[in-house]
């Protein structure tokens, strides 16, 4: 029996002792079970009736579970788990397969390619800590000199803050993917995810057989809204117009600002008719919504549409094509107005 110096003898914990030639080495025992609990990687033994045998002090940190409450036990589940199940070391002592390791750890978990009979996995554990950690654990077979598994250690590492840095990239890569399809002003979809979009959704269509319309809009009178109040308040008009536009799709329809004051709706599933009520809608609110200039003058700003529907097999550029003509028949009978163009056989 190995008393770890400083504790109670629940602590104590059964480590048998080395054979050597000459004998028993009692001394290499006491420093076998010394290195283990001492190591600051968190580990506990279990022995073939799945009682614990040791848990370090690496361990009781990690857990918050002290080795006095856990040795000679087989509460091993209860530093990991909120009810009872194996842990991978159960698992390894049943002499589990793939398919039963598969059953507690669903694909996360694979067979190590150092230790012969261990496994490996990881997973997120709410119940460790205030706000749960990630676990990277190895659980191995131990065997006696006929090569029958008599116990089973694991050793756990957190992998927490490398996960939490893996996260904060991913979320960095996302935000930079973002601002490189997004345009600073409006908050809309930029001209160069457009033409991308445009090209992908058309090939969809096509695919699947669906109607895809297109919206493109273009402010009325910009440029002399421009000269009279300046660039500034310009941009507060496209800034309201795009999020009228938001108001107006749906989740699965994509805005974006292509140009200066120009804007495009892409609209999946929806044919022509659908697409001209949602155009009238949409030029309707914009038309009545007050802008309030910084000078406190209020003022109404409308919007001239085109829109189109594409035709199974034509390029992008003539379906584009139809809607622009729209939008300038909308401004050559006066703006403020949506115009339908159908399909007339080009390509």
């Amino acid at each position: 029996m190995y008393t770890n110096p400083g504790t109670t003898p629940a602590d104590q914990v059964s480590i048998p002792d080395i054979q050597t030639e000459g004998g028993v080495c009692a001394s290499a025992g006491f420093m076998l079970a010394e290195g283990v609990d001492r190591c600051p990687i968190p580990i506990f033994v279990l022995n073939h009736e799945h009682s614990i045998l040791h848990w370090n002090r690496a361990l009781a940190s990690l857990s918050g579970h002290p080795a006095e409450a856990m040795i000679g036990t087989q509460l091993q589940w209860q530093a990991f788990y909120p009810s009872a199940r194996p842990t991978l070391a159960d698992l390894i002592l049943e002499g589990a397969l793939e398919g039963d390791v598969d059953r507690f750890y669903h694909g996360k978990f694979r067979r190590s390619q150092l230790i012969e009979g261990a496994f490996e996995a990881e997973d997120f554990f709410p119940e460790i800590g205030t706000e749960g950690r990630w676990l990277f654990f190895t659980a191995a077979p131990l065997r006696n000199a006929e090569g029958h598994t008599v116990g089973a250690i694991e050793t756990l590492q957190d992998v927490t803050e490398q996960k939490r840095a893996e996260q904060a990239l991913r979320d960095s890569e996302k935000r930079y993917r973002l601002l490189s399809i997004t345009d600073a002003l409006t908050g809309l979809y930029n001209s160069r995810h457009f033409f991308s979009n445009l090209q992908s959704e058309c090939e969809r269509a096509s695919r699947y057989h669906q109607p895809l319309s297109l919206l493109l809009l273009d402010a009325d009178n910009f440029k002399q809204l421009n000269d009279t109040h300046g660039h500034l308040e310009g941009d507060h008009v496209l800034q309201a117009l795009a999020r009228v536009i938001l108001l107006c799709v749906r989740s699965t329809d994509s805005a974006f600002r292509y140009g200066g004051e120009e804007f495009a709706v892409l609209l999946p599933g929806t044919s022509l008719d659908a697409a001209t009520q949602l155009a009238n809608r949409l030029c309707e609110m914009f038309a009545s919504t007050p802008l309030q200039l910084s000078s406190s003058a209020v003022i109404r700003c409308t919007v001239s549409v085109g829109v189109s529907e594409y035709q199974p097999g034509e390029k992008p550029s003539a379906f584009m094509r139809r809607a622009d003509e729209g939008i300038y028949e909308a401004k050559r009978l006066g703006r403020n107005r949506v115009v339908p163009i159908s399909h007339r056989g080009e390509d």
